[in-house]
Order: C-alpha cells, then sequence, then structure tokens
C-alpha cells in the first residue's frame, strides 16, 4: 500500500464516495489506497468485502496501465466481493460489480482491441 495521508477517517460510506469519485476521474490507484487504507475500519464481517473493493480497484489501475496482471486483481475481486451479493451492505451495486468486473476481464482477454481502448469506471453503488 502507498504511503497516503488521507487526514482524518473517513467513516465507511464517505470512504466508497470518495473511491466512486477518485476513480470517475482517472484516479483508481487512489481509490485503492482509500479502500485498503479505510478497510481497517471495516468489521470483521465486511473484512473480505473490502479486500475485494480495493483488488476490484487495483485492477482497474493495472488495466488503465495495460498490465497483464489486472484480470487477476480483477478476479480476486470479483470472487472476495461475490458472497455479498445477497446483502450489500453500504447500498453497493454488488450484481453491478460482478457484472463489471466480468466483462472488464472479458475485454482484457481479446487480444486485438481498439487502441484508443479505456477500460470503463465501475459504479460502487446502486443509482
Amino acid at each position: 500500500m502507498a504511503d497516503v495521508s488521507w487526514g482524518p477517517r473517513l467513516d465507511l460510506g464517505a470512504a466508497i464516495t470518495e473511491s466512486q469519485r477518485l476513480m470517475d476521474h482517472g484516479d483508481p490507484a487512489r481509490a485503492r489506497d482509500l479502500l485498503e487504507a479505510e478497510s481497517t475500519l471495516a468489521p470483521p464481517e465486511e473484512l473480505e468485502l473490502w479486500q475485494g473493493l480495493w483488488q476490484l480497484a487495483d485492477g482497474l489501475e493495472r488495466a488503465l496501465r495495460g498490465e497483464p496482471a489486472a484480470a487477476l486483481s480483477l478476479r480476486r475481486g470479483r470472487d472476495l466481493v461475490g458472497s455479498y451479493e445477497d446483502r450489500p451492505p453500504h447500498a453497493l451495486d454488488i450484481a453491478g460489480l460482478l457484472a463489471w468486473s466480468t466483462h472488464l476481464i472479458d475485454e482484457l482477454a481479446v487480444t486485438t482491441r481498439d487502441p484508443g481502448w479505456v477500460p470503463p469506471v465501475p459504479r460502487l453503488r446502486m443509482p
């Protein structure tokens, strides 16, 4: 984890909101760092969820950089958040995150992509 000073600790809901803002503005690395740092506030029953969220942000960052390890991070994140689909805390859109990560993994497997291809940004919360 990068050494990031976020100032006062955010509550978990605020961390999700800020992570979405960071990803929307092209900074999934900082979103990942924030989610990882804030995961220490998560109750034990949500620890895998938070680990999965930062893995998904890590996968997005790696996809943006064209790294082959992106799919591995996305699979790890998808597997971790998937168990929360029936009971999504913090109004998270787990079904949407699962669909997004599966789509992005499939896109990364395509060997001939448009050179201007940019991976889509996930929506963390339900609309």
